[in-house]
């Protein structure tokens, strides 16, 4: 069963890959290849560590879809500081769908959004801390992650930043003003709230 999982993370990874290059074409008319043999690899991974966290469930197709929105955010996100409008509009979508296969997860689902999105425009209030682009993210992962994992996820985006962005700028790679793009740490901080607090 693992070899079979990491199979189906390499497959989806090369799938989201092809997926990247084409946003980058069509819609930020750019047409560098940013993800390459990354995107398989970590897809792989983190579907086998999904795995051996929640087992062959309706929770696992879940996570795994999450998951493979966030990558397509993050690479985009880290790459072109854009987070597209239409993929947040589909793990929104998703996450609202799937809730509806899970035992007393959409009432926890509605309040993952509106306290993951609300949370995240209140801090937009705060001049030059928070673009809209996040806060439409952030409403999508509250979908999934239902409003306890939800919160732990923005707790853990903002630690991994700030140790993130102190150490960029201790070896002076990013000055005190450089802009460090906020998806990916939303995205590793929902995948890390995921797995710890189930």
């Amino acid at each position: 069963m693992y070899i079979l999982i990491f199979a189906i993370g390499f497959i989806i990874g090369i799938l989201l890959n092809i997926v990247i290059e084409s946003i980058s074409y069509n819609i930020i008319e750019n047409n560098k290849k940013i993800g390459s043999i990354f995107i398989p690899i970590i897809c792989s991974l983190s579907f086998e560590v999904l795995f051996l966290r929640l087992g062959f469930t309706i929770v696992l197709a879940k996570a795994i879809v999450m998951t493979s929105i966030l990558v397509i955010i993050s690479f985009i996100d880290l790459k072109y500081r854009i987070i597209p409008d239409f993929m947040v509009i589909i793990g929104l979508i998703m996450g609202i769908m799937l809730s509806f296969f899970i035992k007393s997860s959409f009432t926890d689902t509605i309040l993952g959004m509106i306290f993951g999105g609300g949370t995240m425009f209140l801090l937009s209030l705060v001049p030059n801390v928070m673009g809209g682009g996040d806060i439409k993210l952030m409403f999508a992962i509250g979908s999934f992650l239902g409003l306890k994992k939800t919160l732990w996820a923005i707790f853990l985006a903002f630690a991994l930043s700030s140790i993130v962005g102190i150490i960029l700028i201790l070896f002076k790679v990013k000055g005190t003003k450089d802009y460090i793009p906020f998806g990916p740490f939303l995205s590793l901080g929902s995948f890390i709230s995921l797995l710890v607090f189930m």
